[in-house]
């Protein structure tokens, strides 16, 4: 298999509206411009506009329109669901790439940084945009590996003072409860959703942290695990016709940390209902 041999296996997507959120840099980038090879039209939802302007002109791809959107904060993100909806009232696919792994104590709409752009920012966007959505609509969501991880129930994922990657683990881990719960009970029926995770590679989702860690974390990860065009490919996959409402796309490597896509069972560990109330 290659990835030239996998892109072949998706379909055209010349008829596709896709809306992308975190599509300026790593995996989210890379699946952008997958999406440009297979001719999607793609509304990109960012926070600095500038950039992904920079990068539509470097694509040099007609079929790509920038919409301001910052997930960090529920007024950023109501307008540019607004201004999406206004502008294009019927899309195919929703993609919520967007996440942070954060140090600062700093609140997101009184939460946790990184727990607060992670997941309550995804359930934000999915609970104001659904009721308006009058067409049937895929909405894939981003998880993580690390919400295998062994979590004690006691924890309280409103602590500011959780360490780091604990904060961004508690992130994912709500996410995909999260997911379950919207597949489970089937609270909004147009919409599809499909969970999707990348495995480990390389990205600069570590911007916010020290500068020794950054560097020692993409070294290692870039030595050992798969690259951003390769843990793009569950989103293209998630995109595509054979994905459906509760599917779940991971790699199809050990412990799912890298190679292809391949559908999986939803874990029953990480339903975690406690976590979502």
């Amino acid at each position: 298999m290659s990835i030239k041999k996998y892109l072949a296996s998706i379909e055209d997507l010349s008829n596709q509206k896709i809306v992308l959120v975190g599509g300026t840099s790593g995996i989210g980038l890379s699946f952008l411009k997958f999406l440009v090879k297979k001719n999607a039209y793609v509304i990109l939802l960012a926070r600095n506009i500038k950039k992904a302007e920079a990068i539509v002109d470097e694509l040099d791809y007609r079929n790509i329109d920038i919409i301001e959107y910052d997930q960090s904060s529920y007024s950023s993100i109501q307008k540019g669901i607004d201004d999406l909806l206004n502008k294009y009232p019927k899309v195919d696919s929703i993609v919520l790439n967007a996440g942070v792994i954060s140090k600062t104590k700093e609140l997101m709409e009184g939460h946790p940084y990184s727990i607060g752009v992670n997941y309550y920012g995804i359930r934000y966007f999915v609970e104001y945009i659904c009721p308006k959505l009058d067409s049937k609509t895929k909405i894939v969501i981003q998880g993580s590996l690390v919400a295998g991880f062994h979590l004690n129930k006691k924890t309280n994922i409103e602590d500011n003072n959780l360490k780091t990657f604990k904060e961004y683990n508690i992130s994912k881990m709500c996410v995909e409860a999260y997911f379950y719960k919207l597949v489970s009970k089937r609270i909004y029926p147009n919409v599809d959703f499909v969970l999707t995770e990348p495995g480990i590679t390389s990205t600069n989702i570590t911007r916010n942290l020290d500068s020794f860690l950054k560097h020692a974390g993409k070294v290692f990860i870039s030595t050992f695990f798969h690259n951003v065009d390769k843990a793009s490919l569950t989103l293209l996959e998630a995109v595509s016709s054979r994905a459906s409402n509760g599917s779940y796309i991971v790699p199809r490597g050990p412990f799912t940390v890298s190679g292809y896509p391949k559908y999986k069972k939803f874990p029953k560990k990480r339903i975690r209902e406690y976590l979502i109330k």
